[in-house]
């Protein structure tokens, strides 16, 4: 039910929620299976990007499976959130491409992701209040920080769904593509990240959570003492060589 692909010539690999039936609703066992891929192709030397979508175009993933939560152990809940979030820890982009139905677990795999792109029949939602519970896998942390306060408290707290525009203007989603272009879309963008310094978007991706959560001259501190590291690597280096050269660069990740 999670299929992984990669493409080698393009360095981008990609998993796949394959659950149609049920809408790519996730199970325990599937929660485990994609922070398990994802850590997988983060230490795939041929890959630098990755883009996680659901197959057959009716849902990102409908959420957790249901009829599993009566039979949830204590063991179990205390990992709960940490294989959805798996995304957000690894050293590597990962682009969620959403067409459709993206609720509960699906919209928290979604946001740990680093770059989201949608189609204007996807929606979102935060359902749990209506089941008697809360999002546990990093929803009501990560919708809070992203939108503020009073737009959480309006998602959470309503179960609302949220269509792809609002999801756009509140910052849920990064672009609208039509359903035929989502694919090509996150191709794109893939690639021209697979094309930057594997080295530099590392050090970027962990600095952007720690400013997140820092102090502003902190974060200043953080910026300026990542700049100083990466100016003694090779991808440095070319970067600049080949700006002054006019050149392509040509970036070995060191």
């Amino acid at each position: 039910m999670i299929k992984v692909e990669v493409n080698k010539e393009n360095k981008i690999g990609k998993i796949l929620i394959d659950r149609q039936e049920k809408m790519n609703a996730i199970t325990v066992e599937m929660r485990k299976e994609i922070g398990e891929k994802i850590i997988e192709l983060d230490k795939d030397p041929s890959v630098r990007v990755i883009i996680i979508e659901g197959v057959g175009g009716k849902a990102f993933s409908s959420g957790g499976d249901i009829s599993e939560f009566l039979s949830l152990n204590p063991e179990t809940l205390l990992d709960w959130g940490e294989d959805l979030s798996t995304s957000e820890r690894i050293t590597k982009p990962v682009i969620a491409a959403i067409n459709g139905y993206t609720f509960g677990a699906g919209l928290e795999l979604a946001l740990s992701c680093d770059i989201r792109i949608a189609t204007p029949k996807s929606e979102f939602s935060f359902p749990e209040i209506r089941l008697g519970m809360v999002p546990a896998s990093g929803g009501v942390t990560r919708i809070v920080k992203m939108l503020g306060v009073s737009r959480a408290t309006y998602m959470l707290m309503l179960g609302k769904r949220i269509d792809a525009q609002t999801a756009l203007q509140w910052g849920i989603v990064h672009e609208i593509v039509d359903e035929d272009k989502l694919e090509g879309r996150a191709l794109e963008i893939a690639k021209d990240l697979a094309s930057l310094s594997p080295l530099a978007l590392k050090a970027l991706k962990k600095i952007i959570r720690e400013v997140a959560d820092s102090p502003f001259y902190a974060g200043f501190d953080i910026e300026r003492k990542t700049f100083g590291l990466l100016r003694y690597s090779e991808d440095f280096r070319e970067g600049v060589e080949s700006f002054l050269n006019k050149r392509k660069p040509n970036f070995n990740g060191r």
